[in-house]
């Protein structure tokens, strides 16, 4: 009895230990700055993570400049009210900004913070996207569509029907690929040129999240609590399927993903606040971090941006108002 009872204490102290490693085995951030004391509804950070930009519960829109923490610009859409915003986005090349809240998008410079245009759209904002020097926006919409906005001269390229909600849009820099997801469980690829579909990939739940890869080679779509996916763009082929229990978790839902430069890698936050590296050709989780979790709601800080630095440094956005240095 006594022998039985040792080793189901050292069995218990394994499984423990086990266990104890797993929970631990996600780093923490190195760096943290508080951006906002009530938390976020939106965030979005540049493709290099050197400036983020917000859309707070209590202050609306602010521009930041991460390597000092420092706020440069407050963006709303009325003078004297702060604006709820929704969608929110850095073009490639950092020069300009866009912030949608309701059915108002605009265009902001980065430099001067003065707005470059002010539109009004036909359905709610849920989800927006820059090409370079922003000079058209891809605009998830709750009337069923996304439009492709001219933002600096006015005017709407394209009307990619989808039958649903668009939460989700990505586009390629040069305007030449869009992806939708939307709440019919569907993740669209789309030719801009044309406003033809190329590929539909059906998931498993309504879409929470959809990225492109920058050289417009690789498509990401991922269902809340359901499944994740890395399609080619040039086939529509499957190529990767996220396995969420490699990520720890069953059934999680991937709230943002951001490919690597050189398209072998890409990040991916969770609405616990896990932010995973994953190898694009196998799905391998590579390494593992845990946002700050201060001020978070019952529910958790839920990753709402990342981007890849320089080197091994990676930065992520908490929807409790906190930016994130990963390394």
């Amino acid at each position: 009895m006594k022998r039985t009872v040792k080793k189901t204490l050292e069995l218990g102290v394994i499984a423990f230990c086990s266990i104890a490693l797993l929970s631990c085995s996600a780093e923490a951030p190195t760096r943290t700055a508080k951006y906002a004391v009530q938390g976020l509804h939106a965030a979005v950070l540049s493709d290099d993570g050197s400036a983020a930009l917000i859309g707070s519960i209590q202050h609306g829109g602010s521009y930041w400049v991460n390597a000092i923490n420092e706020r440069r610009f407050n963006w709303n859409h009325a003078p004297n009210e702060y604006t709820t915003l929704l969608g929110v986005d850095i073009d490639p090349s950092g020069q300009f900004a866009a912030t949608g809240g309701g059915r108002s998008l605009v265009l902001w410079s980065t430099t001067t913070g003065k707005s470059d245009g002010f539109w009004t759209t036909p359905g709610d904002i849920q989800s927006l996207k820059l090409t370079q020097n922003g000079n058209y926006a891809l605009v998830g919409l709750n009337d069923q569509t996304a439009r492709f906005f001219d933002i600096k001269q006015g005017g709407i390229r394209q009307t990619l029907r989808t039958g649903a909600t668009v939460r989700a849009v990505d586009v390629t820099s040069d305007g030449l690929l869009g992806i939708t997801g939307d709440d019919f469980s569907k993740v669209i690829l789309w030719d801009m040129q044309t406003g033809e579909k190329k590929f539909e990939w059906p998931l498993d739940n309504a879409i929470a999240s959809v990225a492109l890869s920058a050289d417009g080679k690789y498509a990401f779509g991922a269902a809340q609590l359901g499944s994740a996916k890395i399609w080619s763009t040039r086939t529509g082929q499957e190529l990767t399927k996220i396995d969420t229990g490699a990520l720890k978790y069953r059934n999680v839902t991937i709230s943002q993903a951001a490919f690597s430069p050189d398209d072998r890698s890409i990040l991916l936050g969770e609405v616990t606040g896990r932010v995973s590296l994953v190898q694009v050709s196998t799905g391998e989780v590579q390494k593992e971090w845990d946002v700050i979790q201060e001020n978070a709601r019952l529910t958790g800080s839920s990753v709402l941006a990342l981007a890849h630095g320089s080197g091994n440094r990676y930065y992520a956005i908490g929807s409790n108002g906190y930016l994130n240095v990963l390394e």
